[in-house]
Order: structure tokens, then C-alpha cells, then sequence
């Protein structure tokens, strides 16, 4: 780790680095954490977005980490083995990938998403922007990409108790799904599951407060 820790602490690449990009502000943090070394993120604190590069001892990879909201994942296009692809990399798709966290538009979203009508969705209208202490961070018509073939379709979060209920549609079964997070630890939730939207809608109208209190109970 040592030999890792001083090539990047002379990485001429951090000093090239954008102090800001859209409304992500740069630190650059070489420091060790754990089996970790965290290099630089990219933090957007009024969105709850971040994106950050690492090296990790266990693996002897670099890579990164992406956080919207309470969810966080590996972004498998920066997972590399040295320094030097790692750079080329962030030259190559760094601004493109804080583009798309920091600005929405329907053209980068799936054909099968549309094809769902997920973004016309007029229940949008319904959500409350809050509920039980909830705030709707993520809404059906700014749906957002994470791993393995899901979009985020709702979010409703309380940030300050790392908890949340987030509804998701995945491409590749094409179905919905639900996912509860209490004090950052997620937890299925079945009962979203449908392939259908107005089957969806439903199951939202009928369980979402009564879900919401859930976590608010546990919390409590």
C-alpha cells in the first residue's frame, strides 16, 4: 500500500483536476481508510450526490464509487489495476459521468423505459413531496440509472436517519421492485413487486404511507 499511497500522492493528474464541474465541488483527500485509500471525490451536498476514486489493498484495484441519496455503487468502468489506466480513464469519462449525475435528460434513458411510459407516468402527481417525515428525492419522471439494469423510480428519503423506501424497475426482467434502507442497512420489500404500471400504481396508492410508517415505527 505504501508504494500505491506515494504514486498518487504525485499524481500530476489531481493537480489538472476541475476545482468545480456543474454543481460538484472537488477534494481531493489521499487518505487512508481502513484497506482503502480514498483519493479525490466529487460531492454535490444539496443533491446527495458524490462520486469518488479509491484504491483498495484487498483487491489491488482502483476504483469508483458512486452515491445518490442513501444508494451507493461500483461503477465498473473505472475498475482498473494501475495508475496509468485509471488515468486515461478519468481523462476519457469523468465529465461525461458528472454530466449525467448532475444534469437529467430522457435521451440517455432506456428505450424499454419509455417504452413503459414510466416517465409520463401521471400518478407523479399524486406523491406527496413529503410524507411521514419522507422527502420525495428521486420522482418517476427523472428516473435514475444504477447497476445491473435498474432505474430508481422513487425515492422517498429521511437523510438525517439514513432511511428510505425506494421502488425500482429493472430492464432486464422488466419488472418493479421495492427496497427499504433502515439506519443504511436495505431490506427487500416485496410487496412492490409487479410488472405492471397500473398494477404499480395500485400497490403505491394502497402501501406506500402504511410502508413509510413501518420504517418510522423501527426508527422510533
Amino acid at each position: 500500500m505504501e508504494k500505491i499511497i506515494a504514486e498518487v500522492d504525485e499524481w500530476e493528474l489531481l493537480k489538472k483536476l476541475p476545482k468545480e464541474f456543474g454543481k460538484f465541488t472537488l477534494q481531493v483527500e489521499l487518505e487512508k481508510r481502513d484497506t482503502q485509500y480514498c483519493i479525490f471525490t466529487y460531492q454535490n451536498k444539496g443533491e446527495h450526490k458524490s462520486f469518488s476514486v479509491l484504491y483498495d489493498q484487498a483487491t489491488k484495484e482502483y476504483f469508483a464509487r458512486v452515491v445518490i441519496g442513501l444508494i451507493e455503487y461500483f461503477d465498473v468502468n473505472f475498475i482498473v489495476g494501475d495508475l496509468q489506466q485509471l488515468e486515461k480513464l478519468l481523462i476519457q469519462r469523468l465529465k461525461g459521468v458528472l454530466s449525467q449525475l448532475s444534469f437529467f435528460t430522457r435521451e440517455n434513458v432506456e428505450s424499454i423505459v419509455h417504452e413503459k411510459k414510466i416517465m409520463d407516468w401521471s400518478y407523479i402527481e399524486d406523491l406527496p413531496q413529503t410524507l411521514l417525515g419522507f422527502e420525495l428525492f428521486i420522482k418517476p419522471d427523472e428516473p435514475v440509472k444504477v447497476i445491473n439494469g435498474s432505474y430508481i423510480i422513487v425515492d422517498y428519503s429521511d437523510f438525517d436517519l439514513e432511511s428510505n423506501l425506494t421502488i425500482y424497475y429493472n430492464v432486464f426482467r422488466d419488472e418493479f421492485f421495492g427496497e427499504t434502507r433502515i439506519k443504511g442497512t436495505p431490506i427487500i420489500l416485496a410487496i412492490f413487486d409487479t410488472k405492471d404500471l397500473a398494477d404499480l400504481q395500485k400497490l403505491v396508492a394502497n402501501h406506500l404511507a402504511t410502508e413509510l410508517e413501518k420504517i418510522r415505527i423501527q426508527l422510533n
